[in-house]
């Protein structure tokens, strides 16, 4: 069982348990997960839009998928810049809500899934916490209705009721307002954490927001990590961006693992999502 909510602070949650369902939820071994979106869980089909230098004499406007985009960044300024000279633009189409429902429900329909999308199924199915990490600027709320969307159109009536039987009577919806939804470049999470980001560096905003969600994790479970029903927690992140997968294992290396000594971090690089490969960073004291 993966989803657990920790007696102690369960009760200030805007989601409230029962005492019935607070004890079914406490038996479990902890997996969580952090996932990215984008090549990662879905391939969707929002394009960049950028202009590409001719010569050095003209820019002609040219759109990329998120894949293309990853490997040309290093070269806006140069052979490509923004549509426009404008991020805005640019990104356009990386903001709204419903441009962010309409491209999940086209990947959903076209069966595009990503290399990661199975584990996250898994992650869902069995009601373990997770976050989604992305560097997009869609609202929070749109990443939510997605799940809801990967859920309904994707599980099958059986995974569907082995879902709500892991829950062992938390709502879907209760579920998924427990979660974590951190598009790097919004406005929400630019807010909150006072920072100056945008769409082609999502690096550091990645960085702290799974820092934040291995906090979150562990202050859910502290109170049983010395009773017997505790069997330790595990915390994978995964993502496409091999410069994301970098910063977030130095994380570790150099800091997570002194705070959490015990916690064991699984690292997903995906950017060959034909060979994913998995990297396990097993902390002892």
């Amino acid at each position: 069982m993966g989803f657990f909510i920790s007696k102690n602070i369960y009760k200030n949650m805007k989601v409230k348990l029962t005492e019935s369902q607070y004890k079914l939820l406490k038996e479990f071994k902890k997996r969580a997960y952090s996932f990215d979106w984008d090549d990662n869980i879905l391939m969707m089909p929002t394009r960049i839009h950028l202009d590409y230098s001719v010569n050095g004499l003209a820019w002609v406007p040219v759109s990329v998928s998120t894949e293309e985009f990853r490997s040309i960044r290093h070269k806006l300024g140069t052979e490509f810049r923004f549509l426009n000279d404008n991020e805005g633009e640019a990104f356009k189409d990386f903001k709204e809500y419903d441009a962010f429902i309409s491209d999940t429900k086209e990947a959903l329909d076209s069966r595009r899934y990503g290399p990661s999308f199975n584990k996250f199924k898994e992650a869902l199915i069995s009601g373990s916490d997770f976050s989604i990490i992305t560097a997009r600027s869609n609202p929070p709320r749109a990443i939510k209705d997605g799940i809801k969307l990967i859920i309904r159109k994707s599980f099958s009536y059986d995974e569907q009721e082995e879902m709500k039987n892991n829950l062992n009577g938390v709502t879907m919806d209760e579920y998924l307002n427990l979660q974590d939804y951190h598009p790097v470049s919004s406005e929400e999470f630019i807010n909150k954490w006072g920072l100056d980001i945008d769409s082609t560096n999502p690096e550091e905003g990645k960085k702290i927001a799974f820092e934040d969600f291995v906090d979150r994790v562990v202050d859910r479970v502290s109170s049983y990590q010395d009773t017997n029903d505790f069997e330790g927690i595990s915390i994978g992140f995964s993502d496409d961006d091999i410069s994301n997968v970098e910063v977030v294992e130095k994380l570790i290396e150099e800091k997570l693992k002194q705070k959490y000594p015990d916690i064991k971090f699984l690292v997903y690089d995906t950017s060959d999502p034909d060979n994913p490969k998995k990297k396990k960073m097993i902390i002892k004291r």
